[in-house]
């Protein structure tokens, strides 16, 4: 078992060097899915790295969340690496879902509180159309179910866990909720995706043996005074349409089977719907990978009028059974979805 500063026993998780199905509308539907569809794109991957006083470069994986349209993310004290033992400390940060491919954008740091392990940073320039992750304004109750967002091992993809609040403590919450090294810094959720507490840490052992499900995150109301008041975002009723649009791709395939005396041409009409609780806005790219006969022409979107699916029209054709020729259609739809209903709202249109 490992201490920190902290009065609660614990282990600091160093890291080692998109969608919805539900829809928000129910508090009886699983709002995972749809929790994750809307606020992993507010989820930052965070990156610190810094020079020690040998000459060695050193770094800490970690994550984080946008809490304002201007930039501002809150993430946790170690992950951003200690300038008593670092200098040259540099913080770069991926937005989820998908980080691998993604831009990675400067971060600097603004104010750092270690006793709660927190620190509040600020994109250099920030992204547009920044998704913003509601605050909770109530405080979180033991047994109450939790969900987090976060890139555990700094792997690529933002990761979701669920759980339950085991205990709440003064400034500390526990949690079962099987977080790892990467997850510190990032937000834990209540039913309506609001924040109600930051990852920090959490036990993995004890007198040699193993120890799952005590993980630790400081409640949001223990950050009252660390946060300014200008660096939190509008209420949920009130934020911008940007925070509650999602990028998603589809893909469309189909193999036509069936071979005749002759040639087999058949038509399609294909449906994808768009994600519980968003309606289709745009197509923003097509990824036109295989169609067979070669020279056919893909099929385009139709967006339905009330944004709610898209469908595509094409025919197939294979040769006669004797030389089995094949159709097929492979490609790829991108779309930007809004979510239906006030901008920002939450499960039930409140944080409170």
């Amino acid at each position: 078992m490992a201490y920190c500063s902290r009065l609660v026993v614990f282990i600091v998780f160093t890291a080692l060097p998109t969608f919805v199905t539900q829809s928000f509308s129910s508090a009886e539907d699983d709002p995972g899915p749809a929790i994750y569809a809307s606020e992993a794109p507010g989820v930052v991957r965070i990156r610190a790295t810094g020079v020690k006083s040998d000459g060695m470069t050193g770094g800490e994986d970690g994550s984080g969340f946008v809490i304002s349209p201007d930039g501002y993310v809150l993430t946790a004290s170690h992950v951003v690496l200690d300038d008593d033992l670092y200098s040259q400390i540099e913080i770069g940060g991926n937005l989820g879902p998908e980080t691998g491919d993604g831009a990675q954008f400067g971060l600097k740091l603004l104010k750092r509180d270690d006793d709660h392990d927190i620190a509040l940073l600020k994109f250099d320039a920030p992204p547009p159309n920044l998704t913003v992750l509601p605050i909770r304004k109530g405080p979180a109750k033991a047994g109450e179910a939790v969900f987090v967002l976060g890139y555990p091992l700094g792997l690529p993809q933002t990761h979701f866990l669920d759980g339950r609040i085991e205990a709440v403590d003064g400034d500390v919450l526990t949690t079962n909720a099987l977080v790892d090294k990467g997850n510190s810094g990032g937000p834990v959720m209540d039913r309506k995706g609001c924040v109600l507490g930051v990852v920090f840490g959490g036990v993995t052992s004890n007198e040699g043996g193993p120890v799952n499900g005590l993980k630790f995150a400081v409640p949001i109301q223990a950050l009252a005074d660390f946060i300014p008041a200008d660096a939190i975002g509008s209420p949920p009723s009130e934020m911008k349409q940007e925070g509650d649009v999602i990028h998603v791709t589809d893909a469309l395939q189909r193999t036509q089977e069936d071979h005749g005396l002759s040639d087999t041409v058949k038509s399609y009409q294909d449906v994808i719907k768009a994600r519980d609780g968003f309606k289709i806005e745009s197509v923003e790219g097509v990824g036109k990978v295989s169609y067979n006969p070669p020279g056919s022409p893909f099929p385009e979107a139709k967006i339905a009028a009330d944004g709610m699916s898209m469908s595509f029209n094409y025919s197939l054709r294979n040769g006669p059974f004797y030389d089995q020729r094949r159709g097929w259609i492979d490609m790829s739809v991108s779309t930007r979805q809004r979510r239906i209903g006030a901008a920002g709202e939450a499960v039930d249109g409140t944080c409170g």
